[in-house]
């Protein structure tokens, strides 16, 4: 039997011989293929003919604990080959100090420990770095980013609309959507509500310019001067530089997920899909966890509160965000989840095991599913009628609810206090 070995310096041939085990060859690595070898289908490629010497054309049984090293025997010729576990080359594996020490002519056991640990970890660090350049670790980083910028724009904005809102409190209520509360108050470059004109209103639609212009007649808000209108201008145009880094954020997600994980980004969007494999850790994460892990990403609080106080599980996470859960009945969500989750974890493993585009027959699979729920289940059942009853229930009365105070009311604290006084006395 010969044993074949990967280690940091090299591959070794044993060869055990009725009950002597010995190593017979050796094929070292220099310190630039001690960088390779992270990829070990790479280096068989390029030494394939040297591999092959070590061998002579042996008919004996060949084990190795390296897949790359089994496939390439195996279409080299040699037909009595095979993987094997770490215990059966544990007594070769034994023997390598030693060999190694005569090889490379060490004196010390404590040098050759050296050189092999500066080699693994020249392997260690290509193996961390690969890890890192990984695409799908950006797109986490770029997902991210955007829920900061959200929360720095919702501060923006709920500062703007106190801020400004002393001079024109009615704006708020004409113009809802955040985005465009900022992006208008930018465009007015610092003018006050008298100002107000068709040109600077000219993006609104004329129902809304006008509806603009007469709030601004009537404003109850307070006379501003443009000294103190100013900062808010600025504060404004600083918001829209914001919103435009969002968008080009977007942008590159979008752009990025086409070539990371188009499988993903067809079922539920770039966004969506993005936020998934951050909170998986990476693709590769994501593509090997089951389609149960998948369903409650982002539910993490909710799945171990029903671990541990016996509540109702989440039925869903952040896939709630897709439009086939969000858009659905309340009992129906359930089992919406459950296909989604399983569509979204084929896609995932296609995504990263082979690359092969698929989306376009997972989502139609995904959405005939959705309309039988949808027809089957028009209705909740009697079952999840009455578990909606007993939650209602359930909940517990008021605290401070007269007469019903529990010990962290008023009351509660009030008789404490004097059963603590008694005692003292």
């Amino acid at each position: 039997m010969k044993y074949v070995l990967v280690v940091a310096t090299g591959i070794l041939i044993g060869e055990r011989d009725n009950d002597y085990l010995r190593i017979i060859k050796s094929l070292m690595f220099n310190q630039e293929e001690a960088l390779i070898t992270s990829n070990l289908e790479e280096y068989i490629e390029s030494n394939g003919e040297r591999i092959l010497d070590l061998f002579e054309k042996t008919t004996e049984e060949v084990i190795s604990d390296r897949s790359e090293i089994v496939d390439y025997l195996r279409q080299a010729g040699f037909e009595n080959v095979r993987f094997a576990g770490p215990s059966e080359l544990a007594p070769i594996r034994a023997l390598v100090p030693d060999y190694l020490s005569k090889n490379m002519n060490i004196q010390t056991p404590e040098v050759l420990t050296s050189i092999i640990r500066e080699k693994a970890m020249d392997h260690t660090r290509l193996l961390l770095r690969d890890k890192v350049e990984a695409r799908d670790v950006y797109l986490a980083q770029a997902i991210k980013s955007i829920d900061d910028i959200n929360s720095i724009l919702n501060l923006i904005y709920a500062r703007l609309s106190e801020w400004y809102g002393i001079h024109f409190p009615e704006l708020q209520d004409l113009v809802r959507d955040n985005p465009q509360y900022i992006k208008l108050i930018s465009k007015t470059r610092g003018a006050m509500r008298s100002n107000l004109d068709e040109d600077l209103l000219s993006h609104l639609s004329d129902k809304r310019r006008e509806l603009i212009s007469q709030a601004a007649r009537q404003s109850l808000g307070a006379d501003i001067s443009m000294y103190d209108m100013n900062p808010i201008s600025q504060l404004a145009s600083f918001g829209v530089e914001i919103l435009k880094i969002k968008e080009n954020l977007d942008k590159y997600i979008d752009e990025s997920m086409k070539e990371v994980a188009p499988n993903l980004q067809c079922l539920v969007g770039s966004l969506l899909g993005a936020r998934l494999i951050a909170l998986a850790g990476s693709l590769e994460n994501l593509a090997k966890s089951s389609s149960g892990t998948v369903q409650v990403l982002g539910a993490e609080k909710a799945l171990f509160r029903h671990l541990r106080s016996g509540e109702d599980p989440p039925k869903h996470g952040v896939i709630f965000q897709s439009p086939y859960i969000h858009s659905a009945k309340m009992h129906q969500r359930g089992k919406i989840s459950r296909a989604l989750a399983g569509k979204l974890s084929i896609a995932a493993r296609v995504d990263f095991f082979s690359g092969e585009f698929i989306g376009s027959t997972l989502l139609q699979e995904l959405e005939k599913k959705v309309e039988e729920i949808k027809s089957s289940f028009p209705e909740p059942s009697e079952q999840q009628r009455t578990q909606k009853l007993q939650k209602k229930r359930k909940k517990p009365k008021h605290a401070f609810r007269k007469g019903r105070m529990d010990f962290k009311g008023k009351k509660g604290f009030t008789r404490k206090r004097k059963a603590e006084k008694g005692k003292k006395k």
